[in-house]
């Protein structure tokens, strides 16, 4: 047969496009939502095998390349996701969504009020920026701003207090504290003060954020 002749089977799209969100399905353990992709992957990976025995096309390897990272990402992100996820909070403490909280300006307060005394688990970011080791400073739920004479709206913050001879060195990382929320005794006199305050408080780095 001369060289003219040598046929080459086209390659299966369905094999392409399915290796494809195979490889999506890998950055899942990073971006939990792309796990989603798995689905698609898999049903491509099964169509294009059918395709490629009923027309003679290539691409085998890719659709089944396809169909096993879909099938492993699609399952190992989730179940990733869901522990780093739990092993934020604490055992006994509840999971709020700080950055909801406080965007709601008309009743945040009321909601803050609502969970005092309660053991909460809130994410968010240390401010002021202090590289410092720290027992005591203030949390919003946005990055801080990096220019000069910035200060930090009380009304979007509350305090954090770690336990007496604790300290947590700070970090621009967003971060998990676990505490039981109190009213701020500062705030009465000090209008620069935040009105709560997480006491007894447990920092961890928050893996997934909000």
């Amino acid at each position: 047969m001369s060289q003219s002749e040598v046929y080459i089977a086209p390659v299966s799209l369905q094999a392409i496009v399915s290796s494809a969100l195979g490889v999506f399905c890998i950055c899942a353990m990073l971006f939990p939502w792309l796990a989603l992709l798995a689905v698609p992957g898999v049903v491509l990976g099964y169509l294009a095998l059918k395709s490629i025995r009923r027309y003679e096309l290539s691409g085998r390897k890719l659709a089944k390349v396809g169909i096993c990272l879909s099938l492993i990402f699609g399952i190992l992100a989730p179940v990733w996701y869901e522990i780093q996820f739990r092993s934020e909070t604490l055992p006994g403490y509840q999971r709020f969504n700080f950055a909801a909280i406080m965007q709601d300006r008309q009743h945040s307060e009321e909601k803050l009020a609502a969970l005092v005394g309660e053991h909460v688990c809130l994410k968010g970011y240390a401010l002021p920026r202090r590289e410092i080791q720290l027992n005591e400073f203030q949390m919003g739920y946005e990055r801080p701003d990096a220019s000069f004479g910035w200060k930090p709206d009380p009304e979007k913050t509350l305090m954090v207090q770690l336990p007496d001879g604790k300290s947590w060195k700070w970090h621009y990382e967003p971060i998990a504290v676990s505490g039981t929320l109190v009213r701020n005794p500062n705030a009465e006199s000090n209008s620069d003060a935040p009105g709560f305050k997480l006491v007894q408080s447990e920092v961890a780095k928050a893996f997934v954020f909000p």
